[in-house]
């Protein structure tokens, strides 16, 4: 197993999800979101005024998906960076 290309994966990975995130934050910071209530407060709906393409990123699920691909790829660099230690760790005789 090469081990700097899973490090570098997990590296790409977290790149990819934290482009998400700033994709998200420039849309919810461009475009205000607008708070319809109803029933006295209980009931309250959000609308954005992004134009339909953009509209569909200002979602709880894309800041969702975001957050996993960025913790999946911080999660592959510390397995591979750990994994790797260990393997030198045993290759050496430093048990």
């Amino acid at each position: 197993m090469n081990l700097k290309l899973v490090i570098k994966s997990g590296a790409i990975l977290s790149s990819i999800g934290a482009a998400l995130l700033v994709i998200f934050a420039v849309i919810l910071v461009s475009y205000p979101t607008a708070e319809n209530c109803h029933n006295d407060h209980k009931k309250c709906t959000y609308s954005t005024s992004a134009p339909p393409p953009l509209d569909s990123f200002i979602k709880p699920s894309v800041l969702a998906v975001a957050l996993l691909v960025i913790a999946s790829g911080v999660a592959i660099i510390r397995f591979g960076s750990w994994y790797q230690y260990r393997a030198k760790k045993v290759a050496g005789g430093l048990q």
